[in-house]
């Protein structure tokens, strides 16, 4: 039987064990990102393995793979077009994956993608997304995001990656699920597709288009028309441009002429009129000068009378 104060310390002890526990996993995640972010560069895709002939192996089945449709897979998206802006931000998170060095980082890649992709379900749709729904959309991520060394980003997280971390949580939950992923893309067949054989065949070569695809290809071209247009648009602009340049330097051109002609003949007129005003000047001069002489002559005859 236990006493009081063992009772005591061990309901002390089941009190510290979860804050405890805690706290070691902390210190293992920094310790793994810490010795991880340093040894990448020598421990990922290492020459030792297979791993880049796998991830050009898979890169290559995606590839091939790109005329998929979310109606194929039954992701219930209502429209590829709003797809696309839906989960967008999904394509970015797993592609940024091969861009972190720890595997945590890589995990969060992953979480981050996935919960994009609930995000994108939950919009879509008014019912609460399922299992399903989640990992078709998944597929359908990876299909069109083709994320750069899949094989080799996955192999890591599970080769130097905490247990823990792989085997309980979201992050879990998640890896889990983007390993079904990859795996139905490798062995994805008409079936699964709900196509024929031969149906998938003509996919497969390119022999067959979806409708979806037909689509797309209507609104690229009808894209590339536009643009057209508004480069045949902005050339007509551009010379109406050169147009108007060369005219308006003609016009300053012919104002500066104008200018220079208008000063010439102010400057001429200045000089007539300098001129005239010296003449009337000179005539009055001789006006009064006359009127001077008359004025003498005129006293010297009165004196000489008297």
């Amino acid at each position: 039987m236990l006493t009081a104060n063992t009772q005591l310390l061990y309901t002390r002890g089941l009190d510290i064990m979860p804050s405890l526990k805690t706290q070691v996993t902390q210190i293992m995640e920094h310790v793994e990102k810490l010795i991880m972010t340093r040894l990448h560069k020598w421990v990922f895709c290492h020459d030792s393995c297979d791993d880049e002939q796998k991830d050009l192996a898979l890169q290559r089945r995606i590839r091939s793979l790109n005329w998929v449709t979310p109606q194929m897979l039954g992701v219930p998206f209502p429209d590829e077009k709003v797809s696309f802006d839906m989960v967008g931000n999904a394509f970015v998170s797993i592609i940024e994956m091969d861009a972190k060095r720890a595997p945590q980082d890589k995990l969060a890649c992953v979480s981050k993608c996935s919960q994009h992709v609930f995000e994108a379900l939950s919009r879509s749709n008014s019912e609460p997304a399922n299992a399903d729904d989640f990992l078709s959309s998944l597929v359908y991520v990876v299909l069109k995001a083709n994320p750069p060394r899949l094989h080799s980003n996955m192999q890591y997280v599970i080769r130097f990656g905490l247990p823990h971390s792989l085997m309980a949580g979201e992050s879990g939950y998640y890896f889990t699920n983007l390993s079904c992923a990859v795996a139905f893309i490798e062995k994805l067949d008409g079936p699964a597709l709900s196509l024929s054989p031969e149906e998938f065949e003509g996919y497969m070569l390119g022999q067959r288009t979806p409708c979806a695809l037909n689509r797309r290809q209507q609104v690229i071209s009808d894209t590339q028309n536009l643009l057209e247009d508004l480069k045949g648009r902005q050339e007509k602009l551009d010379q109406g441009m050169d147009a108007l340049n060369a005219q308006l330097q003609k016009w300053v051109q012919e104002v500066h002429s104008q200018l220079d002609e208008t000063r010439s003949q102010f400057v001429l007129a200045q000089k007539e009129i300098t001129a005239q005003k010296e003449v009337l000047l000179s005539t009055q001069d001789n006006k009064e000068e006359s009127v001077l002489v008359l004025e003498d002559q005129d006293g010297g005859l009165r004196e000489t009378g008297c």
